[in-house]
């Protein structure tokens, strides 16, 4: 598995597991190490498609999409995004195996990768006491006064740095409409 697959695959595992194991936690990806960002409920759903929702926005790198409903906010992986895992994981299975037994492995392995990661991590519009943008970068903060995501990245790019000022000021409008 190449390492950009490794990499988000880790970034949405450790979220994935931790809001799994403790509903009021969310942990975000720093280089190698992990850290608590929020106390916040939040909780893993099926993906939500963007025709759905009431708006969203995509990072510039074109891998998280942020979707706004009247209820609550979600973040997930882009189609295109996931899309181009599944092709890389599609290539390494086509090579060719010393073992029958090494191309099942694999096969499973790559199968159950694409089902985590499509995915959506929701948080509900009630949770949020502020989202505003701020040197360059979207800040959604917590009941509790706590930044989110603030340190989540994929491949390196910082999600919440990723948004045009542009697209998350339109965001964070409307947003605020529904969180009054």
């Amino acid at each position: 598995m190449n390492q950009s697959v490794q990499k988000s695959l880790l970034a949405f595992t450790v979220i994935t597991l931790t809001i799994i194991s403790s509903p009021y936690h969310i942990v975000a990806q720093n280089s190698d190490s992990f850290i608590t960002t929020s106390n916040v409920e939040a909780e893993i759903v099926p993906r939500y498609p963007r025709g759905d929702a009431e708006y969203y926005i995509t990072t510039q790198e074109k891998s998280v999409d942020l979707l706004l409903t009247n209820s609550e906010i979600l973040l997930q992986f882009t189609d295109n995004y996931l899309d181009n895992i599944a092709s890389e994981i599609k290539s390494e299975n086509d090579l060719e195996d010393s073992t029958h037994f090494a191309a099942v492995l694999r096969s499973a392995l790559s199968s159950g990768i694409q089902k985590l990661l499509d995915r959506a991590i929701s948080i509900p519009l009630n949770e949020i006491e502020e989202i505003y943008y701020e040197n360059g970068r979207l800040v959604m903060i917590n009941r509790e006064g706590e930044e989110m995501f603030e340190d989540t990245d994929i491949d390196g790019v910082k999600i919440m740095e990723d948004f045009s000022r542009r697209d998350a000021a339109r965001f964070i409008a409307e947003a605020e409409i529904r969180m009054i």
